[in-house]
Protein backbone atom coordinates (compact mmCIF):
# COMPACT_ATOMS: atom_id res chain seq x y z
CA UNK A 1 0.00 0.00 0.00
CA UNK A 2 1.46 3.21 -0.71
CA UNK A 3 2.25 5.83 1.96
CA UNK A 4 0.70 8.47 0.36
CA UNK A 5 -3.05 7.23 0.69
CA UNK A 6 -3.68 7.70 4.13
CA UNK A 7 -2.37 11.32 3.50
CA UNK A 8 -4.60 12.23 1.12
CA UNK A 9 -7.91 10.27 2.80
CA UNK A 10 -7.09 13.20 5.85
CA UNK A 11 -6.31 15.99 3.71
CA UNK A 12 -10.20 15.25 1.71
CA UNK A 13 -11.46 15.27 5.26
CA UNK A 14 -9.91 18.36 6.19
CA UNK A 15 -11.09 20.02 2.56
CA UNK A 16 -14.55 18.74 3.31
CA UNK A 17 -14.56 20.15 6.62
CA UNK A 18 -13.15 23.29 5.83
CA UNK A 19 -15.86 23.57 2.91
CA UNK A 20 -18.47 22.67 5.33
CA UNK A 21 -17.72 24.92 7.86
CA UNK A 22 -17.52 27.97 4.93
CA UNK A 23 -21.10 26.63 4.35
CA UNK A 24 -22.14 27.62 7.69
CA UNK A 25 -20.24 30.59 7.67
CA UNK A 26 -21.70 31.60 4.36
CA UNK A 27 -25.26 31.06 5.94
CA UNK A 28 -24.81 32.69 8.64
CA UNK A 29 -23.53 35.76 7.21
CA UNK A 30 -26.77 36.00 4.73
CA UNK A 31 -29.07 35.40 7.51
CA UNK A 32 -27.62 38.58 9.34
CA UNK A 33 -27.89 40.98 6.69
CA UNK A 34 -31.47 41.15 5.62
CA UNK A 35 -31.05 45.26 4.98
CA UNK A 36 -29.70 45.10 1.02
CA UNK A 37 -32.42 42.86 0.45
CA UNK A 38 -35.50 44.03 1.98
CA UNK A 39 -34.17 47.49 0.88
CA UNK A 40 -34.50 46.20 -2.85
CA UNK A 41 -38.02 44.75 -2.08
CA UNK A 42 -38.85 48.38 -0.70
CA UNK A 43 -38.06 49.84 -3.96
CA UNK A 44 -39.48 47.08 -6.79
CA UNK A 45 -42.61 47.19 -4.15
CA UNK A 46 -42.95 51.15 -4.72
CA UNK A 47 -41.86 51.12 -8.04
CA UNK A 48 -44.93 48.68 -8.85
CA UNK A 49 -47.35 51.37 -6.79
CA UNK A 50 -46.01 54.36 -9.06
CA UNK A 51 -46.29 52.25 -12.14
CA UNK A 52 -49.82 51.49 -11.15
CA UNK A 53 -50.58 55.13 -10.75
CA UNK A 54 -49.19 56.44 -14.01
CA UNK A 55 -50.89 53.73 -16.24
CA UNK A 56 -54.09 54.58 -14.34
CA UNK A 57 -53.40 58.47 -15.38
CA UNK A 58 -52.46 57.40 -18.67
CA UNK A 59 -55.81 55.62 -19.23
CA UNK A 60 -57.45 58.91 -17.58
CA UNK A 61 -58.68 57.20 -14.99
CA UNK A 62 -58.41 60.22 -11.99
CA UNK A 63 -60.29 58.69 -9.62
CA UNK A 64 -58.41 55.60 -9.78
CA UNK A 65 -55.18 57.49 -9.65
CA UNK A 66 -56.26 59.69 -6.82
CA UNK A 67 -56.83 56.52 -4.12
CA UNK A 68 -53.36 56.16 -4.55
CA UNK A 69 -52.52 59.07 -2.67
CA UNK A 70 -53.52 60.68 0.50
CA UNK A 71 -54.13 64.21 -1.42
CA UNK A 72 -57.27 66.02 -0.82
CA UNK A 73 -58.13 66.93 -4.28
CA UNK A 74 -61.32 69.11 -5.44
CA UNK A 75 -64.16 67.35 -6.78
CA UNK A 76 -63.38 68.42 -10.24
CA UNK A 77 -59.91 67.12 -10.38
CA UNK A 78 -61.43 63.77 -9.96
CA UNK A 79 -63.85 63.61 -12.72
CA UNK A 80 -62.27 62.00 -15.83
CA UNK A 81 -63.93 64.39 -18.97
CA UNK A 82 -62.00 67.63 -16.21
CA UNK A 83 -59.08 65.44 -16.00
CA UNK A 84 -58.58 64.93 -19.83
CA UNK A 85 -60.16 67.98 -21.40
CA UNK A 86 -57.11 69.12 -22.38
CA UNK A 87 -56.41 66.15 -24.67
CA UNK A 88 -53.13 65.64 -23.06
CA UNK A 89 -52.38 62.92 -20.18
CA UNK A 90 -49.23 61.54 -19.08
CA UNK A 91 -47.87 58.83 -21.40
CA UNK A 92 -44.53 56.18 -21.81
CA UNK A 93 -43.66 56.91 -18.35
CA UNK A 94 -40.86 54.68 -16.45
CA UNK A 95 -39.06 55.42 -13.58
CA UNK A 96 -35.76 56.14 -13.77
CA UNK A 97 -33.78 56.30 -10.57
CA UNK A 98 -34.54 55.86 -6.75
CA UNK A 99 -33.62 56.31 -3.43
CA UNK A 100 -34.71 54.80 -0.27
CA UNK A 101 -35.43 58.02 2.16
CA UNK A 102 -35.76 56.23 5.18
CA UNK A 103 -37.75 52.81 6.06
CA UNK A 104 -41.07 53.79 5.34
CA UNK A 105 -40.29 56.05 1.94
CA UNK A 106 -39.02 55.46 -1.11
CA UNK A 107 -38.23 58.92 -3.96
CA UNK A 108 -38.81 57.43 -7.51
CA UNK A 109 -37.63 60.08 -10.14
CA UNK A 110 -40.51 59.64 -13.25
CA UNK A 111 -39.96 60.43 -16.75
CA UNK A 112 -42.73 60.83 -18.99
CA UNK A 113 -43.89 62.16 -22.03
CA UNK A 114 -46.90 64.76 -22.07
CA UNK A 115 -47.30 66.92 -25.09
CA UNK A 116 -43.90 66.79 -26.64
CA UNK A 117 -42.54 63.04 -27.26
CA UNK A 118 -39.16 64.95 -28.35
CA UNK A 119 -38.89 66.53 -24.51
CA UNK A 120 -40.23 64.59 -21.45
CA UNK A 121 -40.43 66.02 -18.21
CA UNK A 122 -39.75 64.69 -15.05
CA UNK A 123 -40.64 64.95 -11.43
CA UNK A 124 -40.03 63.23 -8.30
CA UNK A 125 -42.87 61.32 -6.49
CA UNK A 126 -42.17 59.92 -2.95
CA UNK A 127 -43.71 56.69 -2.10
CA UNK A 128 -44.75 55.89 1.64
CA UNK A 129 -44.97 53.15 3.37
CA UNK A 130 -47.56 52.86 5.70
CA UNK A 131 -47.81 50.72 9.04
CA UNK A 132 -50.03 48.24 7.83
CA UNK A 133 -48.23 47.97 4.59
CA UNK A 134 -50.37 50.47 2.45
CA UNK A 135 -47.74 52.53 0.09
CA UNK A 136 -49.30 55.76 -1.36
CA UNK A 137 -47.67 58.49 -3.89
CA UNK A 138 -47.50 61.86 -3.04
CA UNK A 139 -45.71 64.84 -4.70
CA UNK A 140 -44.80 68.50 -3.89
CA UNK A 141 -46.55 70.44 -1.41
CA UNK A 142 -48.99 67.80 -0.47
CA UNK A 143 -49.53 68.00 -4.15
CA UNK A 144 -50.67 71.53 -4.61
CA UNK A 145 -48.83 74.90 -5.54
CA UNK A 146 -50.33 78.48 -3.84
CA UNK A 147 -51.47 80.26 -6.48
CA UNK A 148 -51.29 83.54 -5.88
CA UNK A 149 -54.47 86.01 -7.57
CA UNK A 150 -54.10 89.28 -5.77
CA UNK A 151 -55.33 92.30 -7.06
CA UNK A 152 -56.43 91.41 -10.47
CA UNK A 153 -59.89 91.74 -11.73
CA UNK A 154 -60.03 88.62 -13.46
CA UNK A 155 -59.68 85.14 -12.25
CA UNK A 156 -58.54 81.92 -13.36
CA UNK A 157 -59.95 78.83 -14.89
CA UNK A 158 -58.91 75.06 -15.27
CA UNK A 159 -59.83 72.87 -17.70
CA UNK A 160 -63.16 75.25 -18.21
CA UNK A 161 -64.40 74.15 -14.85
CA UNK A 162 -62.38 75.04 -11.68
CA UNK A 163 -62.37 78.69 -11.08
CA UNK A 164 -59.98 80.55 -8.50
CA UNK A 165 -61.37 84.11 -7.89
CA UNK A 166 -59.11 87.03 -7.07
CA UNK A 167 -58.18 86.99 -3.37
CA UNK A 168 -55.85 88.82 -0.90
CA UNK A 169 -55.45 85.00 0.79
CA UNK A 170 -53.68 82.30 -1.59
CA UNK A 171 -55.57 79.52 -3.15
CA UNK A 172 -54.27 75.93 -3.15
CA UNK A 173 -54.46 74.77 -6.67
CA UNK A 174 -54.18 70.79 -6.28
CA UNK A 175 -54.16 68.80 -9.61
CA UNK A 176 -52.80 65.07 -10.23
CA UNK A 177 -49.93 64.91 -13.14
CA UNK A 178 -50.92 65.97 -16.37
CA UNK A 179 -51.39 69.05 -18.54
CA UNK A 180 -54.06 71.35 -18.15
CA UNK A 181 -55.79 74.15 -20.28
CA UNK A 182 -55.58 77.54 -17.89
CA UNK A 183 -57.40 80.66 -19.19
CA UNK A 184 -57.46 84.23 -17.34
CA UNK A 185 -60.85 85.28 -17.43
CA UNK A 186 -61.11 88.98 -16.49
CA UNK A 187 -65.00 90.64 -17.31
CA UNK A 188 -63.62 94.26 -17.62
CA UNK A 189 -61.83 92.92 -20.68
CA UNK A 190 -58.72 95.39 -19.83
CA UNK A 191 -56.59 93.18 -18.42
CA UNK A 192 -53.97 90.73 -20.03
CA UNK A 193 -51.54 88.27 -19.13
CA UNK A 194 -49.24 89.49 -21.54
CA UNK A 195 -49.06 92.89 -23.64
CA UNK A 196 -50.13 90.81 -26.93
CA UNK A 197 -53.62 90.21 -25.03
CA UNK A 198 -52.74 86.41 -24.14
CA UNK A 199 -55.10 85.21 -21.53
CA UNK A 200 -54.75 81.47 -21.83
CA UNK A 201 -51.93 79.10 -21.33
CA UNK A 202 -51.17 75.12 -20.67
CA UNK A 203 -49.86 74.42 -17.13
CA UNK A 204 -47.76 71.17 -16.42
CA UNK A 205 -48.38 69.74 -13.03
CA UNK A 206 -46.78 69.01 -11.04
CA UNK A 207 -44.40 72.10 -11.00
CA UNK A 208 -40.68 70.81 -10.44
CA UNK A 209 -37.32 72.12 -10.60
CA UNK A 210 -35.06 75.09 -9.11
CA UNK A 211 -36.03 77.57 -12.04
CA UNK A 212 -39.37 78.48 -13.70
CA UNK A 213 -41.84 76.84 -16.20
CA UNK A 214 -40.59 77.95 -19.77
CA UNK A 215 -42.97 79.32 -22.23
CA UNK A 216 -45.86 80.90 -20.13
CA UNK A 217 -47.06 83.96 -20.41
CA UNK A 218 -44.87 87.03 -19.11
CA UNK A 219 -47.64 87.54 -16.32
CA UNK A 220 -47.17 84.19 -14.94
CA UNK A 221 -45.13 82.72 -12.56
CA UNK A 222 -45.00 79.17 -11.89
CA UNK A 223 -41.83 77.65 -9.31
CA UNK A 224 -42.06 74.82 -7.36
CA UNK A 225 -42.67 77.03 -4.84
CA UNK A 226 -46.13 79.12 -5.91
CA UNK A 227 -47.53 80.13 -8.96
CA UNK A 228 -48.20 83.60 -9.25
CA UNK A 229 -50.73 85.54 -11.55
CA UNK A 230 -49.74 89.04 -12.23
CA UNK A 231 -51.78 91.25 -15.67
CA UNK A 232 -51.24 94.01 -17.10
CA UNK A 233 -53.00 96.45 -19.48
CA UNK A 234 -52.17 96.82 -23.14
CA UNK A 235 -50.14 100.09 -24.11
CA UNK A 236 -53.44 100.94 -26.41
CA UNK A 237 -55.89 100.93 -23.48
CA UNK A 238 -53.81 103.33 -21.69
CA UNK A 239 -53.69 105.40 -25.44
CA UNK A 240 -57.61 105.51 -25.54
CA UNK A 241 -58.02 106.43 -21.65
CA UNK A 242 -55.69 109.21 -22.25
CA UNK A 243 -57.21 110.47 -25.00
CA UNK A 244 -60.53 110.63 -22.80
CA UNK A 245 -59.04 112.73 -20.03
CA UNK A 246 -57.63 115.02 -22.88
CA UNK A 247 -61.31 115.16 -24.12
CA UNK A 248 -62.52 116.10 -20.12
CA UNK A 249 -59.59 118.60 -19.78
CA UNK A 250 -61.18 120.97 -22.64
CA UNK A 251 -64.15 120.69 -21.53
CA UNK A 252 -63.57 121.68 -18.26
CA UNK A 253 -61.82 124.81 -19.23
CA UNK A 254 -64.47 124.93 -21.61
CA UNK A 255 -66.66 125.15 -18.37
CA UNK A 256 -65.00 128.01 -16.87
CA UNK A 257 -63.02 125.32 -14.72
CA UNK A 258 -66.95 125.03 -12.62
CA UNK A 259 -68.17 122.57 -14.81
CA UNK A 260 -68.94 118.55 -14.23
CA UNK A 261 -66.27 117.95 -16.12
CA UNK A 262 -64.05 119.44 -14.27
CA UNK A 263 -62.02 117.25 -11.21
CA UNK A 264 -63.24 117.31 -7.90
CA UNK A 265 -60.69 119.89 -6.33
CA UNK A 266 -61.87 122.29 -8.72
CA UNK A 267 -65.54 122.30 -8.20
CA UNK A 268 -64.98 122.34 -4.88
CA UNK A 269 -62.71 125.60 -4.80
CA UNK A 270 -65.37 127.75 -5.47
CA UNK A 271 -63.72 130.03 -7.86
CA UNK A 272 -65.16 132.06 -10.22
CA UNK A 273 -65.20 130.95 -13.71
CA UNK A 274 -62.48 131.65 -16.14
CA UNK A 275 -61.40 132.83 -19.54
CA UNK A 276 -61.03 129.48 -21.13
CA UNK A 277 -58.13 130.73 -23.45
CA UNK A 278 -56.35 131.17 -20.46
CA UNK A 279 -56.03 127.56 -18.80
CA UNK A 280 -53.33 125.73 -18.67
CA UNK A 281 -52.43 122.14 -17.77
CA UNK A 282 -49.51 120.81 -16.14
CA UNK A 283 -49.18 117.35 -15.90
CA UNK A 284 -47.78 115.81 -12.81
CA UNK A 285 -45.60 112.54 -13.15
CA UNK A 286 -47.01 111.02 -9.85
CA UNK A 287 -50.39 109.11 -10.99
CA UNK A 288 -51.12 106.46 -13.34
CA UNK A 289 -52.30 102.59 -13.90
CA UNK A 290 -52.99 100.58 -10.59
CA UNK A 291 -54.86 97.15 -10.61
CA UNK A 292 -55.66 96.41 -7.18
CA UNK A 293 -59.39 95.11 -5.49
CA UNK A 294 -60.43 93.17 -8.67
CA UNK A 295 -60.57 96.69 -10.71
CA UNK A 296 -58.18 98.61 -13.00
CA UNK A 297 -57.78 102.12 -12.33
CA UNK A 298 -56.34 104.96 -13.83
CA UNK A 299 -55.46 108.24 -12.74
CA UNK A 300 -54.11 111.57 -13.55
CA UNK A 301 -53.11 114.57 -12.18
CA UNK A 302 -52.66 118.41 -13.60
CA UNK A 303 -51.34 121.86 -11.91
CA UNK A 304 -53.58 124.00 -13.23
CA UNK A 305 -52.94 127.66 -13.79
CA UNK A 306 -55.08 130.46 -15.31
CA UNK A 307 -55.01 133.96 -15.84
CA UNK A 308 -51.04 133.58 -15.35
CA UNK A 309 -52.78 132.21 -11.96
CA UNK A 310 -51.73 128.37 -10.53
CA UNK A 311 -54.22 126.68 -8.69
CA UNK A 312 -53.11 125.86 -5.18
CA UNK A 313 -53.21 121.86 -5.37
CA UNK A 314 -53.06 119.45 -7.65
CA UNK A 315 -56.39 118.65 -9.02
CA UNK A 316 -56.91 115.03 -10.48
CA UNK A 317 -59.20 112.94 -12.70
CA UNK A 318 -59.68 109.20 -11.09
CA UNK A 319 -61.47 106.51 -13.08
CA UNK A 320 -62.46 102.93 -13.67
CA UNK A 321 -61.25 101.45 -16.73
CA UNK A 322 -63.22 98.80 -18.46
CA UNK A 323 -64.11 97.52 -22.15
CA UNK A 324 -67.52 97.15 -23.92
CA UNK A 325 -68.28 93.83 -26.41
CA UNK A 326 -67.20 95.99 -29.35
CA UNK A 327 -63.78 96.82 -27.92
CA UNK A 328 -64.38 100.71 -26.94
CA UNK A 329 -62.36 101.41 -23.70
CA UNK A 330 -64.47 103.03 -21.26
CA UNK A 331 -63.25 105.69 -18.62
CA UNK A 332 -65.75 105.76 -15.82
CA UNK A 333 -65.00 108.52 -13.16
CA UNK A 334 -65.31 107.90 -9.54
Amino acid sequence: MSPSRPHARATARTTTLAASIGLVALATLVGCSPGPLDEESEVSASVAVIDEFFAHLEAGEAAEAAALTTIDFPAEALDEDFYTASGVTPSEAKVVSTSGDDAYAVKATVEYVLDDPDAPVTATFTITNSDDGERTVGWGQDGGYPLILVGSPGRIVVNDELEFSPSTEAHRLVLLPGLYDVAYVDETDTTHLDDDGTTEFALPMPVTGDGEVPNLPSGISATSGNISVSTSVPPETIDAVEAQIDELTAACAAEGMTGPSCPPELREYGAPPVDPSSVEWFRSPDYGLEIAEGRVTYSMGFTVRAHGEVFPETVVYVGDVTQNDDGTIVYTRR
